[in-house]
């Protein structure tokens, strides 16, 4: 949830983000998420607040979004992104966390409400990632099962609206 020690600071020309997010993968599927209005899914996870652990806040996100307790494992990205949605250019630097999630082995889908605004959870194969639109566009299967260690990932400007 978004409030008033939330990092998200509107400067000349743009926005900055600071997002904290989390890889959960079970069963050789991995959960994602959506607004109903997007065309894209993204890893779950929201914006750090001031003077919180990045592992705090994914934390915190996860129990806020879905109701559920995570375990917070081994950073895998730190990413610094530059791309525009709905109509504005953002500055976004993200920390990506490996995640364990307490499945009861029942991988369904889920929505939840989050500040007025729907999200929609699904668990995708991750053999079949490359046939949906996911965003940040560098995830893919391989870099999700073969990242060894943490990886530092830039993206220059991406049009999360087209398409």
């Amino acid at each position: 949830m978004n409030g008033p020690s939330t990092i998200s600071l509107p400067l000349n020309g743009g926005l900055f983000n600071f997002r904290v997010a989390g890889v959960a993968v079970f069963n050789g599927k991995i959960l994602l998420h959506k607004t109903p209005a997007d065309n894209f899914w993204s890893l779950p996870g929201g914006r750090a607040d001031i003077f919180e652990f990045t592992k705090e806040t994914l934390l915190r996100e996860m129990m806020e979004e879905t109701g559920m307790r995570v375990e917070v494992a081994d950073l895998m990205w730190v990413v610094e992104n530059f791309f525009s949605y709905d109509g504005s250019k953002y500055h976004e630097v993200g920390f990506y966390y490996k995640m364990d999630i307490q499945a009861d082995g029942n991988q369904y889908d889920f929505q939840t409400v989050e500040e007025g605004g729907e999200l929609l959870f699904h668990w995708h194969e991750i053999d079949k990632l490359h046939e949906i639109k996911i965003y940040p566009g560098f995830i893919s299967a391989d870099l999700i099962l073969n990242t060894l260690h943490t990886r530092h990932i830039t993206v220059d400007f991406q049009d999360l609206n087209a398409g």
